[in-house]
């Protein structure tokens, strides 16, 4: 009697994975989001192993780390599947060194990191791939390194996650590129509900955003967001106002990159109408972005005091040289971050990002996603009072800096004005576009 191979092994596809799994048959790029339990991680796997199997060529699973690759794959689904594969007298081959499986055709199953990026450049035997735990990845390198990989066989991709916060799993939804999938834990009919329950009780304790993350599987501010009071309606399109002063503002980056915001400022409405940000460029390439721009001259520009410090190669200071090319920024002396944090909380609740500009989205997720560190964190250096330093920080260091010193500025504490409603906003913008007038300020 014929025996036959259980990829599922020792289940069977639900009904939401079997949605998925057709999906894959018709279209080359899926992304699902599902909140915890609902096996997405197993369903990838036996996804790849089919993959390798029928094509010969090697399928990788990318997860957040080896190490976390490692737990939750090699030792639990992965070794299920090859326990049956070995009852059914299928032949295999495993490297405990590489986390791979090769099968008799010289399919592969590989198992990698996200944290050795360069490890992942330049592959071209890839029949499909499984990218896990999404928004624990730097963003640059689906785009930039595994997306040519697939060029060559015309590898499909299963980008897959819990998501936390607007993050990359949000982004990628939001260009429409991808088929996707949104599945709740309770969308699993193998769970306990029993088990479930109390699950949905510790995270509901943790906080209703938690559950809604972990459990539901939706996008919204994570955990510990520095400036949670932010209001996404908030984000409206605003074009560039002439007859209202401009600011700049900046976060120098040594070995980080460099943001720009320009802000207009309006009674108690903080308006950012651009944003810009840049890795591996002078100051030069700095000063001609600004210099580039077709807004009135700014009357402010701040900036942190790194700013101050000579570069290598000219032996002058960034601000030194912004000062050369008449863009003088002011910076002040900050007791400490939670200082700064504290002023930028006072901008918050009037603050207006124009989705009017394509470059100001940018600026909006860095809102959504600086955070601070969670209790259990084992980040090194890290303090609970400190946000977490990664690719959401730099903006808002930019803006705090900007909050800092113009609430030095002004010279002392403005009264509390009530920011306007989004409505109030809404009529602005209409009221603007009948009596649009042009301003020379030459």
């Amino acid at each position: 009697m014929e025996k036959k191979l259980n990829i599922f092994h020792p289940s069977k596809p639900h009904k939401g994975q079997v949605k998925v799994l057709e999906a894959l048959d018709t279209n080359r790029f899926v992304l699902l989001r599902a909140g915890r339990k609902w096996r997405k991680t197993s369903m990838m796997i036996s996804w790849l192993i089919e993959k390798a199997i029928e094509s010969g060529l090697t399928a990788p699973y990318v997860a957040p780390s080896k190490v976390q690759a490692k737990n939750i794959a090699w030792n639990d689904h992965i070794q299920r599947i090859l326990t049956h594969f070995k009852e059914q007298g299928l032949d295999y081959k495993t490297n405990e060194v590489e986390l791979s499986v090769t099968f008799p055709n010289g399919g592969k199953l590989q198992l990698y990191g996200v944290e050795n990026k360069e490890a992942l450049r330049g592959i071209s035997n890839w029949c499909a791939i499984g990218c896990d735990e999404y928004d624990d990845w730097a963003e640059d390198i689906y785009p930039l390194i595994i997306r040519p990989n697939l060029l060559t066989h015309q590898a499909p991709a299963l980008i897959a996650g819990t998501p936390k916060g607007y993050r990359n799993l949000y982004r990628l939804e939001q260009q429409g590129l991808f088929k996707c999938f949104h599945f709740k834990s309770h969308d699993n009919p193998e769970l306990n509900p029993q088990d479930l329950e109390e699950l949905e009780k510790e995270y509901r304790q943790m906080g209703e955003g938690y559950y809604r993350q972990e459990i539901l599987a939706e996008y919204v501010k994570p955990y510990g967001t520095v400036y949670s009071e932010w209001d996404l309606s908030h984000y409206m399109p605003i074009e560039y106002e002439p007859s209202l002063p401009l600011h700049i503002t900046l976060d120098f980056g040594i070995n980080d990159p460099t943001s720009i915001i320009w802000i207009q400022p309006n009674k108690s409405e903080t308006r950012v109408i651009d944003y810009y940000e840049a890795s591996n460029a002078d100051i030069n390439h700095f000063i001609q972005v600004i210099k580039s721009k077709s807004y009135r001259e700014p009357t402010l520009i701040t900036g942190d005091s790194a700013g101050n410090a000579r570069e290598l190669t000219s032996a002058q200071s960034p601000i030194a040289m912004m000062r050369k090319e008449n863009l003088n920024v002011k910076t002040s002396i900050i007791p400490n971050i939670p200082a700064q944090i504290r002023v930028a909380h006072t901008k918050i609740n009037g603050l207006f990002i124009s989705s009017s500009n394509p470059n100001c989205e940018r600026f909006r997720d860095c809102v959504l996603n600086y955070r601070y560190p969670e209790k259990s964190s084992a980040l090194i250096n890290q303090s609970n009072e400190i946000p977490i330093h990664d690719e959401w920080s730099h903006a808002m260091r930019a803006f705090e800096y900007w909050a800092w010193n113009s609430f030095s500025h002004a010279g002392n504490l403005e009264p509390k004005v009530k920011p306007n409603t989004r409505d109030e906003m809404l009529q602005w913008i209409e009221k603007r576009g009948q009596i649009r007038r042009e301003y020379d300020f030459n």
